[in-house]
């Protein structure tokens, strides 16, 4: 969160992956870096035990929500 919002704040855009249980702590963190609301694209938990084809259908479905974020 902290590298993505120091890379907003230099004019690039960028975004957060983040496991689900993790959304709390994503918001605020956000908010403590004065970025209240920071978007971010939410994977199910855990990653770490997943093969690769069930990672890749993961990052399918977050896709366009990571690209619509963005180019905003």
């Amino acid at each position: 969160m902290h590298d993505a919002v120091q890379i907003e704040e230099l004019g690039t855009p960028a975004t957060v992956m983040i496991t689900e249980p993790f959304q709390g702590l994503a918001a605020s963190f956000a908010k403590t870096l004065g970025m209240p609301g920071y978007h971010n694209v939410q994977v199910p938990h855990p990653i770490a035990s997943k093969d690769l084809d069930v990672l890749r259908t993961m990052a399918k479905r977050v896709v366009d929500t990571a690209e619509a974020q963005l180019i905003g």
